[in-house]
């Protein structure tokens, strides 16, 4: 036999056990071992200790920290700053006054005209809810205001300003009402002989 027939002989071989292998396989799959379940306990976990919550140690624990800082250079601590003195509180002085000039009350606009009892004080606008040297604004009527500072509150009438007195009228006639007009002046012509004398006038009626 030739080398030629023997070698297609081997790979025909070959195919064959190869094919019976595969069909082997398909008949028969393999399968996983049948377990009991019921009998199985699970493994037991470890046991975890709880950590414990973290803590800063006491303020002792720092007394070397503190009593040698590290960015000084004599390693001690600096003296503490000397302490200011409290600022002294202004002398009370007398009870501020304002003067309540004017409300506007409108659907879009509340204002009141307000002017401090001072000499050369300027009137100031304002609305509810703002204020004037510490006074808030807190209600608004149409003769009356109210202003509270802290605890203290005011309530404050509309001042009306008082009318010039009008100018008196002068003596009238008994009919037509009219300024009665001032005495005339009558010249007196001195007589031959005689001095003359200054015009007085009549007297009054």
């Amino acid at each position: 036999m030739s080398a030629r027939a023997v070698g297609l002989v081997f790979w025909v071989s070959v195919a064959g056990l190869a094919a019976t292998a595969l069909l082997w396989q398909l008949r028969h799959p393999p399968q996983a071992p049948a377990v009991n379940t019921a009998s199985q306990k699970p493994p037991d976990l470890p046991v975890v200790t709880p950590v414990a919550p973290f803590r800063l140690p006491v303020a002792a624990a720092y007394n070397e920290i503190t009593g040698r800082p590290l960015f000084i250079a004599t390693r001690r601590p600096e003296p503490p700053p000397p302490e200011e003195p409290a600022p002294e509180k202004p002398p009370a002085g007398p009870e501020k006054k304002f003067l309540l000039l004017g409300v506007m009350i409108s659907p879009h606009l509340t204002t009141v005209l307000l002017r401090p009892e001072e000499p050369n004080a300027k009137t100031v606008r304002i609305k509810p809810g703002e204020t004037v040297d510490g006074w808030l604004l807190e209600k608004v009527s149409p003769n009356q205001v109210v202003i509270r500072q802290g605890q203290v509150s005011r309530e404050l009438n509309l001042v009306r300003q008082k009318r010039p007195p009008r100018a008196r009228a002068g003596r009238t006639g008994a009919r037509g009402g009219q300024e009665a007009a001032p005495p005339a002046v009558v010249p007196v012509v001195p007589q031959p002989g005689e001095l003359p004398q200054a015009a007085v006038p009549p007297p009054p009626l």
